[in-house]
């Protein structure tokens, strides 16, 4: 199975006691409950590696502890302290739901029909939550993230529609 062929789920975000336990970060769109994990596969110099695990502890919606079979020290774990988790893409149940983050890389266009520029970032802050977007100019924007704004998403064109406030763009590229 080449790695193309299986999903991130996750990341090893730090070693859990002595035993060679991991605390696990998920990605946003996998959820432990409705998996049924007996193996992760970790990717070494390109080649997914199978890992069985003997123990598994939710901490909360999106952290676990887990505990790989045959991984019994602290310093074998530190090893493995920011890896990637993989599952064949096949086995695994994502959420359908299009999130905000997964709009990085589409193409924003406004209401009125303007190539506004491609999304290279997305981020959440207490407040709102903005795309940076690099204007067809080469100026780099800030636009509000929110739901209310956004008048289409089409996935297979990786394009987005989004109402802009009036003047909004105008105040980057003066």
């Amino acid at each position: 199975m080449s790695s193309n062929q299986f999903t991130e789920i996750g990341t090893i975000q730090r070693t859990h006691g002595v035993n060679g336990e991991f605390q696990v970060i998920w990605n946003h769109d996998f959820y432990l409950e409705e998996q049924n994990l007996e193996s992760v596969f970790i990717e070494f110099e390109g080649i997914p590696i199978p890992f069985f695990i003997s123990s598994i502890r939710n901490k909360g919606e999106d952290k676990a502890l887990i505990k790989f079979e045959d991984v019994d020290d602290v310093n074998i774990a530190n090893e493995f302290v920011g890896m990637k988790l993989l599952l064949p893409s096949d086995q695994i149940e994502l959420d359908d739901e299009l999130l905000m983050s997964d709009l990085v890389g589409y193409t924003l266009i406004s209401n009125h029909n303007q190539l506004i520029g491609k999304i290279i970032d997305y981020q959440e802050f207490q407040t709102n939550s903005v795309f940076t977007v690099i204007h067809q100019s080469g100026s780099e924007l800030m636009i509000p993230a929110a739901e209310e704004l956004i008048v289409e998403v089409e996935p297979e064109g990786k394009t987005i529609v989004m109402e802009i406030p009036d003047g909004l763009i105008d105040l980057y590229l003066e």
